[in-house]
């Protein structure tokens, strides 16, 4: 995010904010993980790959889960590539069959529900994901608890916009009992930025 907490520009058009060492632990963290989530939002804006960058070694890349609760994926995605494989979750009154070569998962009603989906990538195996964004699906897993640490990279830049995107979007917490208790665990200064690792505080919120 910038310095000010955003994560694109006031048009919600993509900017980079990581630095080339940022880049690398991200990258790092992809291979560790068994799949990569975002939301639709983030699909049609940017269109990502949501692959391991320079891939020489060949290494085999986490799967792709799409949180597209009314499957309005566009068909010509990065994401339908034979790069990796691809899950899209939907709600249950979608009425698509197929997305490309994605499997495609129903569950939940008016959105996707998270918490389900996540129960089903466990039973597949999938234990370990990154939670990239956009900012009302990493809040919807804030909300929730449903995560064990928070990575976030402060890029030395101010944005600005009252309503450009954030880290964590949604309604927020109406009261500060309600909010959200990280643990923080690390601080490490990479390049012109800084990455703060918090934990999920167990037991207290």
């Amino acid at each position: 995010m910038s310095a000010d907490g955003k994560i694109a520009l006031p048009n919600r058009k993509q900017i980079r904010l990581s630095n080339s060492q940022d880049l690398e632990r991200v990258n790092k963290l992809r291979h560790e993980c068994d799949a990569i989530l975002v939301g639709i939002g983030t699909v049609i804006e940017d269109n990502p790959n949501l692959t391991i960058k320079n891939n020489t070694k060949q290494i085999e890349n986490p799967i792709r889960v799409i949180l597209d609760t009314n499957g309005r994926t566009p068909l010509n995605s990065n994401i339908l590539n034979d790069e990796a494989e691809t899950i899209i979750a939907v709600g249950k009154n979608c009425k698509k069959t197929e997305l490309g070569n994605a499997e495609i998962i129903k569950c939940g009603e008016k959105m996707v529900d998270i918490e389900a989906l996540m129960k089903i990538l466990s039973k597949k195996g999938i234990n370990k994901v990154l939670v990239e964004g956009g900012e009302t699906v990493l809040w919807s897993f804030l909300e929730k608890r449903l995560f064990d640490e928070v990575n976030i990279f402060v890029a030395s830049l101010i944005v600005g916009g009252q309503r450009t995107p954030t880290v964590a979007g949604g309604t927020g917490f109406e009261t500060v009992n309600e909010a959200l208790e990280l643990e923080l665990s690390r601080v490490e200064k990479q390049g012109n930025g800084v990455l703060l690792k918090y934990n999920h505080k167990k037991g207290v919120n």
